[in-house]
């Protein structure tokens, strides 16, 4: 199940060359890439867990409600990460050139697809 959404996410988004599920803790749940992406988005996305704390513990502490999306823009890849619950969040790296709005509308529809699999 989760290979195959992650699969669908990076299929349909020009641009994207991974993706994965991943906790809080910093251990995956599942991956996808693609040959030759460069990078180890496992490790990259382990190094944004602790961004993602803060800023869910920032948010809290300014009461702005709750993180809906985190985008993370460097010279090669950008990553965006979605929360899928309070513990797991999705993570997806698109090439500079990548369509991000067509990779927001695919991770938010796998984010509802994946709400319902941890709540379980």
């Amino acid at each position: 199940m989760f290979d195959e959404t992650l699969s669908n996410i990076v299929n349909r988004t020009d641009g994207a060359v991974g993706a994965l599920i991943m906790g809080l803790d910093g251990i995956p749940v599942a991956r996808i890439d693609k040959p030759g992406v460069g990078f180890d988005i496992d490790v990259i996305a382990a190094e944004f867990t602790a961004l993602i704390r803060k800023v869910l513990r920032n948010a809290e502490d300014v009461a702005v409600g709750p993180l809906h999306e985190l985008i993370v823009t460097a010279e090669r890849h950008t990553f965006l990460i979605k929360p899928i619950t309070v513990d797991y969040f999705l993570v997806l790296a698109l090439r500079d050139s990548g369509g991000v709005g067509r990779a927001r509308f695919e991770l938010r529809k796998a984010q509802l697809m994946l709400e319902e699999e941890f709540s379980v």
